[in-house]
């Protein structure tokens, strides 16, 4: 895919599509150094080797997401399907989402898949089942929540996401930074925040959340990311920090 501006990615299904410990830090503009200080949630993580990688370099971190209620044969089956899948129409719709480098982008998908899928079957204890706008943890159980691809990129395309149906609306938004916010000690991190229908533009919840943020005692703030997600101009990440 060549440089230029996304003309509109939309998918009919929430995908199962993980990233690498490298993508995440480029994504949420965080480093090792941060995320060894205090705990972090990754929600929903989905099959990230996010979890694995961020362990093994020493940071304290959980990962949630409802499809952990499957037993780790079934959750590869499903995995390895979906994320075939989400590639598959990727390549369908070239254009619509630009890369400077899309092999690099397919095998990192390939790559965080088999590293989660091991560690999910080492290392269940760090894999939670677990859905927004519900999180069964206490009050500020975490120092940062990360949410990555879920909030946004979900909502419905006449509002920026890529997905086809509506229960992903603005009041599941806001209800689902509640509970991150309830959980949040200190920091919650979100992306992504541009459209993924053309112009490229902000997202349309882009403002209404952080607004809400702001509203539950946060102070909101955008940052560029350095990841390279396809959509452009608009890789920033919001950060609320109390």
């Amino acid at each position: 895919m060549t440089a230029g501006s996304p003309r509109g990615f939309h998918i009919p299904w929430v995908a199962f599509f993980g990233r690498t410990l490298a993508e995440y830090l480029a994504m949420f503009a965080i480093d090792l150094d941060e995320l060894r200080r205090g705990s972090t949630l990754d929600c929903p993580s989905g099959p990230d080797s996010f979890v694995a990688e961020a362990r093994e370099a020493g940071c304290d971190v959980l990962g949630c997401d409802p499809l952990y209620a499957l037993d780790p044969d079934a959750l590869e089956a499903g995995a390895r399907a979906n994320v075939n899948d989400c590639l598959a129409a990727i390549e369908s719709q070239e254009g619509a989402l630009v890369f400077a480098d899309y092999a690099a982008f397919r095998r990192s998908k390939l790559e965080a898949l088999d590293r989660f899928l091991d560690d999910y079957r080492r290392h269940r204890e760090s894999y939670v089942a677990a859905s927004l706008p519900r999180l069964p943890f206490g009050e500020r159980s975490f120092d940062r929540v990360l949410g990555a691809n879920f909030l946004f990129a979900y909502a419905h395309a006449s509002h920026g996401g890529l997905y086809e149906g509506s229960e992903f609306d603005l009041d599941f938004h806001l209800r689902s930074v509640e509970a991150m916010a309830r959980v949040a000690r200190s920091e919650i991190r979100l992306v992504p925040m541009g459209s993924f229908s053309p112009p490229p533009r902000p997202h349309d919840f882009r403002e209404p959340v952080a607004a809400h943020l702001r509203g539950l005692g946060f102070r909101v703030h955008f940052e560029p990311g350095r990841l390279d997600s396809g959509l452009g101009a608009f890789d920033d990440v919001l950060i609320a920090r109390r």
